[in-house]
């Protein structure tokens, strides 16, 4: 076998393994494997186009000249600038891949865990373990505490991008960490609608009328942190409280349904302008701590929801239209104990 058949072998098969892996991680939710298949064969494939070209150039060369050459750098700057930008149809297509992997049941998994440790200086230490369910997919989480009253009293953790106000318009499964991770980059709006219980609840309204934090006046780094993409455990403390009600608003993007779609909510702005990536609206634990029940351990309950585009912080008690957002959660269990 001749050099120049080796090199159009290894090109042929190059091609279909990242065409196989290119389609799992458009339909599928991100995999090491995966992505380290799809990336050594894209490095195989690039010296065999090397390899290709040398061995080609003449042909190449006269093939160049005229207008194809004009075509192909035309469309190939139209389509890099509509992936780039996130102009349709690609958004669209990117958007519908998020939605298939934002919806596809995963299993339950026992034995890994993030831990994530705050600040744990005050009287009361808490530990909220959760166990994810088939519909847990990157979410943006707030954990506070209130009294027994209702008032707000202190936010323990808030996920980073809603603390920093990092969403952006396009903002999808296949370049949120990106975007999230950029700590300099400036949002075109903020997700109003992924934790309202919480933002209104803290009470701090900012100068476009909006409970949630900015850009440029971020949360402080001691409650923030990334979001958590599996089962974790958040070791956290509070002062010391007789009784307070510990709560948790958890909010999954693109898991729309038959009630929460593109045709639903005509007349809401907000829902429907990019804020609200089109989703079930967010989901609210509780559990009510009493230091003097001798307790260690409290199982958090599923009280309610948000509302769909943030415009309020009430909670509604129906869930009658919440379907993959009421499998998000397994479980979610609360330890205190006093340092005293």
């Amino acid at each position: 076998m001749n050099f120049r058949k080796i090199v159009s072998l290894s090109i042929a098969l190059s091609f279909m393994i990242l065409a196989i892996t290119g389609i799992i991680s458009y339909v599928k939710d991100y995999s090491r494997v995966t992505a380290t298949i799809h990336t050594v064969f894209g490095l195989l494939f690039t010296v065999g186009i090397l390899l290709h070209l040398t061995n080609n150039f003449r042909p190449i060369k006269k093939y160049s000249k005229g207008l194809g050459l004009a075509v192909i750098i035309i469309l190939g700057s139209i389509l890099f600038s509509g992936a780039y930008f996130q102009t349709e149809p690609f958004k669209s297509m990117m958007d519908y891949g998020t939605k298939l992997k934002a919806k596809t049941k995963k299993g339950i998994n026992l034995t890994e865990y993030e831990i994530l440790e705050m600040s744990s200086n005050k009287d009361i230490q808490l530990s909220i373990d959760l166990l994810r369910s088939e519909h847990y997919w990157h979410p943006q989480m707030a954990v506070w505490v209130e009294d027994t009253s209702g008032n707000y009293l202190e936010t323990l953790f808030v996920s980073k991008a809603t603390a920093k106000g990092l969403f952006f318009g396009g903002r999808s499964k296949d370049n949120f960490k990106e975007f999230d991770e950029k700590k300099d980059a400036v949002g075109e709006y903020r997700r109003v609608n992924a934790l309202p219980v919480w933002s209104h609840k803290r009470g701090v309204q900012y100068e476009d009328g909006m409970y949630v934090p900015t850009n440029d006046k971020p949360l402080p780094d001691g409650i923030t942190g990334a979001t958590f993409i599996d089962n974790f455990k958040l070791i956290s403390s509070v002062k010391n409280i007789s009784k307070f009600n510990l709560r948790i608003e958890i909010n999954v993007a693109f898991d729309d349904n038959e009630y929460y779609s593109e045709f639903d909510f005509p007349d809401d702005e907000i829902f429907h302008n990019g804020t609200g990536q089109l989703g079930q609206p967010s989901i609210i634990f509780n559990a009510n701590v009493d230091m003097n029940d001798n307790k260690n351990y409290y199982l958090m309950e599923l009280i309610g929801h948000g509302h769909h585009s943030g415009q309020t912080g009430d909670i509604y008690y129906n869930f009658s239209t919440l379907t993959t957002a009421l499998q998000i959660v397994e479980r979610i269990v609360v330890g205190v104990k006093s340092k005293k």
